[in-house]
Formats: C-alpha cells, structure tokens, sequence
C-alpha cells in the first residue's frame, strides 16, 4: 500500500496543522499517511532545532526501503517556512521520490512580490528543478500564483468528518473569534468593534481563543481551545468573526459554515464561499453595522451548510487521490 509523508507545523496550533491531521486522518482509500513535525514554537533556536530533527528524520526514512514514503507532501507558508521545505523537496527529489508544495499562506504573493522579482524567480527555478507539483487552494491562488512560480493545482482545504452541525437552538447574540495570538488574526479591533456593539446590544457577549486576557468581564479568553471545545463553540455561537489582516482559506471559516454558523469576516480573507458576509478591513462602523445586522437577521443555517458541502473530507480526499496517483504514474 502506498505511503504518503505529510511534513509541516503539525504540531503547532494553527489552520495549516489541523489540515495536515485533517488529511493524515483521513488518507485517500488504498493508501497509509504518516506525519513529520518540522516546527516548534519557541526561540529561533528551538526552531531551527525542529528543523533539523525533521531533515535527519526524513533522510533515515528516505534510506529505509521498509519506511520510504511514496510521495513526500509538503505544507508550506511564506518565507522561512518556504525555505525549510525547499531543503525536503531537494531531498525527496534526490531520492527520487515524488514531492508535493502546498501552499497555505495568505501573504505568499506578496512575498514573492512581482512575477519577475529575484524571489519568485528562486522559488519558479527551485520548483522546476525538484520536480515539485505545487498545490494551492482556490482559483484565485492558482490566478495569483502561476505567473510567480509556475503551473499550480487547486486543491481546496478539508473539513474534518468530526465538525456537523446540531439540531439545537443557538446562543443568542454571542460572537465568536477563534484564531492564534498573533497581530494579523486582530483580536484587538474585534474587541473595538464588540465595544460599539454592545452600546446598542448590552446582553453580548464574547469568546475569544489566542488571549488570555480582556479588559472587559463580558469577553471570555480561552486560550487554545481542543477540537471538542471549538466544535461546541462553532455549534452554539451567534457569528463567527474573522477581521483578519490576511488569510489564505481559513479552515475554521468551513468549519463554520459546516455547523450552520454565520461568518463576518475581512475583505483580506481570501477564497471563501458567498454565504460569508465580507467588510472593508478594519473599518469600524462597517463591522458595527454588518454585526448588528447578522445578528438581527440571521441566515438560515440550511444554506451556510449546503455551501460548506464541497469541502467535506469525501471530496478532498478523492482529489487527493487523483493527484497522488497521478504523480505516481509520472514517476513510473
């Protein structure tokens, strides 16, 4: 039976990490998954450590006829996390094993910068000379992306099996942000704008994951939440905020629309389905409104699920297994 190798942050909090178990999980019918680590959080030094751990690993299974993996599948965002993997994909294409690049990052063309940049020249190179098929996740990425690095596929991100939606009456006006503490996810603007709201709805309330700390009782900071935590959260929230600075195709945007939860995101969230109500980023009174209004108004949850529908695990995982096989068959 064939094996494919997922590397990445797959044990670091974040979307790019639940997609790799997402998909080790849940592997295409006929085939075994593994997951290699290849970051930490921490100093750069324990990152750099990471690193290093998962280039020896990988080179011992390489050299293993018993463990080879078959296809080496690599989970990359910008910049540093680029660099680390382009040393994978020179080792699996070394030993001539087929590699894949899966891009997951919201800021990756603003990275590369213009399509004749001296990075985007780099990675188009480095790409062809390993070999790599790279994946991206929409259409738009794909429109973004080739004129940079060369012919991508579009493979969407999957929605785990275990988030469904319930048959049971949700929080009233409760909203929910659920992101790592980092500036870009903009826990801070979400708290300015629920301040406004709560001016014309005194009973809201708030949860937020990433923070430990608000200066308001009315908001709850749950740190990093486990998958049964975030599912109940999904199922019984009003609205689902994601006011990010950019996002490649967040996973908890699907999540949320799997479970039948509205979703009022930023217009730098990109590759989302329609239902998803978009404002301008960071401005104020947009939010405020769209809040109140979603709030007020909900959408019917049989319609944020039906749009949710093409990226179930069932569908991604039978791109995947087009894919994997085809690569397979190039290699032959």
């Amino acid at each position: 039976m064939p094996k494919v190798l997922h590397i990445g942050p797959c044990d670091s909090p974040g979307g790019m990490a639940n997609v790799m178990r997402i998909l080790a999980e849940h592997p295409p019918e006929g085939w075994n998954a593994e997951l290699l680590s290849s970051h930490v959080e921490g100093s750069p030094w324990a990152k750099w450590r990471a690193y290093r751990r998962a280039r020896a690993a990988l080179s011992k299974l390489l050299n293993d006829e018993n463990r080879r993996p078959d296809i080496v599948h690599l989970h990359t965002a910008a910049d540093w996390s680029w660099w680390r993997k382009r040393r994978f994909a020179q080792m699996a294409h070394k030993a001539g094993v087929p590699n894949i690049v899966h891009i997951h990052s919201g800021q990756f063309d603003t990275w590369l910068g213009a399509p004749e940049s001296s990075r985007s020249r780099a990675m188009s190179a480095d790409l062809l000379k390993f070999e790599s098929s790279t994946v991206v996740l929409s259409e738009y990425w794909k429109l973004e992306l080739e004129p940079r690095i060369g012919k991508v596929q579009i493979i969407n991100n999957p929605v785990s099996p275990m988030i469904q939606a319930v048959d049971t009456q949700r929080d009233s006006s409760h909203l929910l942000l659920l992101g790592r503490n980092d500036s870009v996810k903009g826990h801070g603007f979400a708290i300015q704008v629920c301040e406004q709201v709560r001016k014309s709805i005194p009973n809201l309330r708030v949860t937020m994951s990433g923070i430990q700390y608000s200066p308001h009782d009315w908001i709850s900071c749950v740190g990093w939440v486990d998958e049964s935590e975030k599912l109940r959260l999904l199922q019984t929230a009003s609205l689902l905020l994601v006011p990010s600075e950019f996002e490649g195709q967040p996973l908890v945007v699907l999540e949320a629309l799997t479970c039948g939860l509205q979703v009022l995101a930023s217009d730098r969230v990109i590759s989302v389905p329609e239902s998803v109500v978009q404002v301008p980023y960071q401005n104020m009174d947009e939010w405020v409104i769209n809040v109140q209004d979603m709030l007020a108004t909900p959408k019917p949850s049989s319609i944020l699920r039906e749009q949710a529908d093409s990226f179930s695990i069932e569908n991604t995982t039978k791109k995947w297994l087009n894919h994997y096989s085809s690569l397979l068959m190039e290699h032959e």
